[in-house]
């Protein structure tokens, strides 16, 4: 039996007279499962199409390489070069003002995990069609920055990002490491426009030039200054392992893309 208390408060309940939900006679669920739905249909932005399974084995036992492929749709990176454009020295101090100015991280101090800043600036850059890449480095660090430039002559930046990073040992005169190499992250998502690949590395005195070609086949030149070199394409995974060095002297050499 109910105390009068309880009877007075599911007196205030104001579902009380609700039928319990799901039962043949209630009106108001039968008139909302006899209701015409319509579907409606999720919009996302277009990337290039990726092959799996089966499908990709094919290809790949075919042609020996996967292929880039971009939708008929425009693409990004429309304007995006093999052969990059140099700059002048004050074009490359405008643009590399857009992008970030040190390298953020965090480490183990006495006092406990403390965030670094250490400063970088750039050591070069390249202009692939609207694009400037930019490689900026410090003390233990590096950064990498796409900027676009507006017809005002305003500077945007596209991506970036700057990492803390092993000093790395600088290379004999005849040689090149790598320091990365890989699908840049930081191009995707809102602030970028679709994934791009990049790589770049340390050149040796004697290094003319470096060579890469993409999964499709196009080879693509990178930029060779100041004892760096870098280089960067449109797509995921859209460079080969592989990067063909000339040196001074003529000589050629192939050389793994790995650090």
């Amino acid at each position: 039996m109910k105390s009068p208390m309880l009877a007075d408060l599911a007196d205030l309940d104001p579902a009380r007279d609700l039928r319990a939900p799901g039962r043949p006679d209630d009106e108001a669920l039968q008139a909302i499962l006899g209701t015409a739905r319509r579907a409606t249909p999720i919009r996302r932005s277009a990337r290039p199409a990726v092959l799996a399974g089966a499908a990709a084995a094919a290809v790949v036992a075919v042609a020996g390489v996967a292929t880039v492929w971009w939708p008929t749709s425009q693409p990004a990176y429309a304007s995006w070069t093999a052969v990059p454009t140099g700059l002048t020295a004050s074009e490359v101090s405008a643009r590399a003002g857009a992008c970030p100015a040190a390298a953020h991280g965090i480490t183990q101090g006495d006092d406990g995990p403390q965030v670094d800043d250490v400063p970088i600036g750039p050591v070069l850059a390249e202009q692939r069609g609207d694009y400037t890449y930019v490689l900026l480095t410090g003390d233990g660090a590096a950064g990498e920055c796409l900027v676009t430039v507006q017809a005002s002559g305003a500077t945007d930046v596209v991506a970036g990002d700057a990492v803390l990073n092993a000093a790395p040992a600088v290379p004999g005169p005849r040689d090149v490491t790598t320091l990365q190499s890989g699908t840049a992250s930081w191009s995707e998502g809102d602030t970028g426009d679709g994934a791009l690949t990049s790589a770049y590395g340390r050149a040796g005195a004697d290094v003319a030039s470096v060579s890469l070609t993409l999964t499709s086949g196009e080879r693509v030149e990178a930029t060779v200054q100041d004892g760096w070199w870098a280089v960067w394409a449109p797509g995921e995974a859209s460079l080969r392992s592989t990067a063909e060095v000339t040196l001074t002297d003529g000589a050629t050499a192939e050389v793994a893309l790995s650090r």
